[in-house]
C-alpha cells in the first residue's frame, strides 16, 4: 500500500466518540497512515488514543485500507532518558520492556502486528546510543521481527543529528518538524532521497497557529505539496478539519504547487522590510543546541502577523531544548554563518524579550 500524501495524526482527539468518528472519516477521504503513541490522549488503560484508534479501525473493512504505526522511546519525551513508564512507552531500555510496551500497543488496537514502528522522542545521541546498545530498544524491536513491517524514528533533533541517526542505517522512515515558517530541516530531504528513507513531516501548522489565520493555513498545505517525497501528517481532532484536509488534495492534485512561490507569499504576509530570518538553518549547529531558525519563525510570526498564538505555542514548546532561546549565551557564531548577514545578535535579544515577555 503505498502511503498517502495526507496522512492521519492521533494525539489531539477529545474523547472517543469524535476519534473513531474523525479516523473513519479520514480513511474515507483517502488518508491510509496511522500515527499514534501510548500517551496520546492518555486518560486510563482503556480510554486512550491506542484504544480509540482499534475501536477506528476494527470495523467493516477499515483496518485493510490503512496502515497502523505505534512508537515508543528509553527517553522521557523530551531531551533526557526517562525511568520505565510502560503505560506512557517512555523509559524503554530494555528487550523485555520494549517487548511489554509492543504487545500493550498491539493489545489497545486489538492488532496482530503493525505496519510501521517508531523510536520515539529521539532528539540526542545519548538517546539513540541508548536505544543501540546491546539488550535495549532495539533488540527487543528486532526480536519482534514478523510482527512490524517498516521501522522508523521520530525527532525534533537539527539537521546535522538527524543526518547522523539515518546513516546508522536502522531506518526506513523518519518524522520530522516541517512547515512553513520552519524549514531547518529540509537539509534532510536530498539524503532521504538518495537513500529511500520516507519523510513525514510532524507540525504542519506549526503546532496549529498557522491555522489562526485561513491563507496561511492554506500556504502550510502548500508548501509540504511542493515536497513530492514529504508526506503530511495531520492532527485532526473532527471530522470537518479531515474534510478541509481533503478539499485541499483535491485542489492540489494534479496542480502542484512551486515552493518557491508559496514561500514569496508567506513571506509577503509579514510585511515588512526589516532584516528577518527566513529559517534556512545554515547557521546550524549551534553550541548550546539551538535551533535558531524555528525559535525566529514564532518571533516572525508573532511580531509581524500580530498572532498571539504564535508566542503562545513557542512558550508551551519550551520542553524542547531546541526552542530555549533563552540559553543563548550571543556567542556570535550564528551571525558569521548567516548567508543574509543578517545582525543576529540584535535579533536575538529582541525575540528573547519578546517571547518570554508575561511567562
Amino acid at each position: 500500500m503505498e502511503m498517502s500524501k495526507i496522512i492521519i495524526g492521533a494525539m489531539r482527539f477529545k474523547d472517543r466518540e469524535s476519534a473513531v468518528s474523525t479516523i473513519r472519516e479520514a480513511i474515507d477521504s483517502g488518508f491510509n497512515y496511522i500515527d499514534t503513541s501510548p500517551c496520546y490522549c492518555y486518560k486510563n488503560a482503556d480510554e486512550n488514543s491506542e484504544s480509540w484508534v482499534g475501536e477506528a479501525v476494527n470495523y467493516r473493512d477499515y483496518r485493510d485500507r490503512v496502515m497502523i504505526s505505534a512508537k515508543c522511546s528509553p527517553g522521557n519525551g523530551g531531551m533526557l532518558l526517562g525511568e520505565f513508564k510502560p503505560e506512557q512507552g517512555f523509559g524503554v531500555r530494555t528487550i523485555e520492556q520494549l517487548k511489554q510496551v509492543f504487545n500493550q500497543s498491539l493489545s489497545r488496537q486489538k492488532l496482530e502486528s503493525f505496519d510501521y514502528y517508531h523510536l520515539w522522542t529521539t532528539h540526542t545521541a545519548e538517546q539513540l546510543n541508548e536505544a543501540l546498545k546491546p539488550g535495549g530498544w532495539y533488540d527487543g524491536v528486532m526480536s519482534l521481527k514478523g510482527k512490524w513491517k517498516h521501522l522508523g524514528i521520530t525527532t525534533h533533533a537539527d539537521t546535522p543529528t538527524i543526518l547522523e541517526f539515518l546513516k546508522r542505517g536502522k531506518f526506513d522512515t523518519v518524522t520530522i518538524p516541517l512547515n512553513v515558517v520552519n524549514r531547518t530541516r529540509e537539509g534532510i530531504l536530498d539524503y532521504c532521497k538518495k537513500t529511500g528513507i520516507r519523510v513525514i513531516a510532524m507540525n504542519p501548522l506549526a503546532g496549529g497557529f498557522l491555522a489562526g489565520n485561513e491563507r496561511l493555513k492554506e500556504l502550510a498545505f502548500r508548501y509540504l505539496f511542493s515536497l513530492p517525497e514529504v508526506h503530511i501528517l495531520v492532527g485532526f481532532t473532527s471530522v470537518e478539519e479531515v474534510r478541509y484536509a481533503r478539499r485541499i488534495l483535491d485542489k492540489l492534485e494534479g496542480n502542484v504547487p512551486v515552493k518557491e512561490e508559496v514561500l514569496a507569499e508567506a513571506d509577503a504576509m509579514l510585511d515588512t522590510k526589516e532584516p528577518r530570518c527566513t529559517s534556512c538553518g545554515y547557521c546550524a549547529p549551534c553550541p548550546q543546541g539551538l535551533n535558531l531558525g524555528a525559535c525566529l519563525s514564532y518571533y516572525n510570526i508573532y511580531k509581524y502577523m500580530k498572532m498571539a498564538e504564535a508566542r503562545e505555542a513557542f512558550q508551551e514548546k519550551q520542553w524542547e531544548e531546541g526552542l530555549r532561546l533563552d540559553r543563548c549565551v550571543r556567542c556570535g557564531i550564528c551571525q558569521s554563518r548567516c548567508p543574509n548577514s543578517l545582525p543576529l545578535m540584535e535579533i536575538i535579544p529582541a525575540a528573547q524579550e519578546m517571547l518570554y515577555r508575561d511567562r
